[in-house]
């Protein structure tokens, strides 16, 4: 008797739109903003992202808001997680002696300046992605914003928060 093997040939993938986003501010405080001035109810997720990189757990911000008119989910995730980094230098005497080192690792790799991300999810059209991102360039404390080609992104996986 054969074998049957099934192979997974696709796996369907997540359809969202990515808006990076330059901005030094708190996670709170670009949360806000982003309500104000988009008229959305980011709220901070009862968990944070978190992701082990090398021998750091890393914890990054998450704010989600369900919009029931539109059907859309809005995540803003922060990509920066600022910590230190301990070295145990000499382990063989009496006293135990450590270096630390501040640290900063990203959730996505290949956007290390960047400080967040806005994942929209569902249907959403480019041309109103352009307008939020028109929108968030407009809020005073932000450097820049633009959006992202989901497609050319190397750790989309990263940005799967469920």
């Amino acid at each position: 008797m054969h074998a049957h093997r099934m192979m997974l040939e696709e796996i369907e993938e997540e359809d969202f739109k990515l808006i990076a986003i330059y901005a030094n501010l708190e996670p709170y405080k670009m949360a806000f903003l982003l309500n104000r001035y988009l008229n959305l109810k980011l709220m901070r997720s009862r968990f944070d992202v978190d992701f082990n990189h090398k021998d750091v757990q890393a914890m990054y911000a998450l704010f989600t808001y369900k919009d029931l008119s539109s059907y859309r989910d809005y995540s803003l995730v922060s990509n920066k997680f600022k910590g230190e980094s301990r070295k145990i230098l000499n382990a063989g005497s009496l006293f135990l002696e450590e270096e630390v080192r501040p640290l900063e690792v990203n959730l996505i790799l290949q956007y290390k300046k960047v400080d967040f991300f806005l994942k929209i999810e569902e249907n959403i059209e480019d041309q109103q992605v352009h307008q939020l991102v028109n929108q968030i360039g407009r809020i005073p404390q932000v450097q820049a914003a633009y959006k992202i080609h989901v497609d050319q992104l190397k750790s989309k996986q990263n940005l799967i928060f469920e």
